[in-house]
């Protein structure tokens, strides 16, 4: 197994960059520049956990995309020595090279499995993952599909993201749909660690959670879009964080569950 790292691991979800009215869209990109500047020379990897954009979408010839201060930051952040890697959410799954391009990301389309601190770890957006919930499986497998894609290259981008605003529905996300949302995302992360993880890591369900089991870990990232969340994992295993007033502080309302049942 690998050793220890002395450097840590950083998790990030669901900031929905360019979902929300000014001025709380500007406050948390400006925030999320601010975090990845500090980790700059510091992390030995940032997993950005899906949904970090409400609409990203690459066309055959280059597009602006807006948000040039966090890209700027995430190209730093690699060049400093730290692996940045993208995984697509329901929101970005279409980044690709040009994102690659921009960052110095990878970017990763399937969940990935990886080993930090001599821990396997199962990393997923999330979405569509738990049991249940037919209807959505569906919509993603059409939204995948590269016929799908191929057809939606073929509206400006102008059009294609007048329509991924009017789908996006980020004003949907009520605090009595995160709270349904949680008990079926515990069932499946407690699932991966039944099958020999040490932990798995979702984002998509917008609020952090952390439980144990037998000392591994189920963890659900949570939302930078309002609740500035932060998963790292260290020497001292993983922790649940926020970022606020510009520092990263513990989030003990994420933390400290009880082990759960096997």
């Amino acid at each position: 197994m690998t050793p220890p790292t002395d450097r840590p691991v950083y998790f990030l979800a669901d900031a929905h960059l360019g979902g929300l009215e000014d001025p709380a869209d500007v406050s948390s990109e400006r925030d999320l520049e601010a975090f990845l500047r500090s980790i700059e020379g510091a992390a030995e990897a940032l997993y950005l956990v899906g949904d970090i954009f409400d609409f990203w979408f690459e066309y055959r010839v280059a597009s602006a995309h807006g948000h040039d201060g966090v890209l700027r930051a995430l190209d730093a952040l690699s060049h400093s020595g730290t692996a940045v890697k993208f995984l697509g959410g329901n929101h970005d799954y279409w980044a690709g090279q040009e994102f690659e391009r921009l960052t110095g990301a990878s970017v990763h389309r399937d969940p990935i499995v990886a080993t930090h601190g001599g821990k396997r770890l199962f990393i997923a957006h999330g979405d569509g993952l738990p049991a249940g919930d037919r209807g959505y499986r569906i919509l993603k497998s059409v939204l995948r599909n590269p016929i799908a894609i191929s057809a939606f290259r073929q509206l400006s981008p102008a059009i294609g993201a007048r329509l991924a605003v009017r789908v996006s529905n980020v004003s949907g996300i009520t605090d009595d749909r995160v709270q349904a949302a949680i008990p079926p995302m515990r069932e499946f992360l407690i699932s991966k660690l039944d099958e020999g993880f040490d932990a798995a890591v979702v984002g998509h369900v917008h609020a952090p959670r952390l439980w144990k089991q037998d000392g591994r870990d189920a963890i659900i990232v949570g939302d930078w879009m309002t609740n500035r969340s932060v998963t790292v994992l260290d020497a001292s295993g993983f922790r649940m964080l926020r970022w606020t007033d510009g520092a990263l502080v513990p989030n003990d309302e994420a933390c400290g569950s009880a082990d759960v049942a096997g």
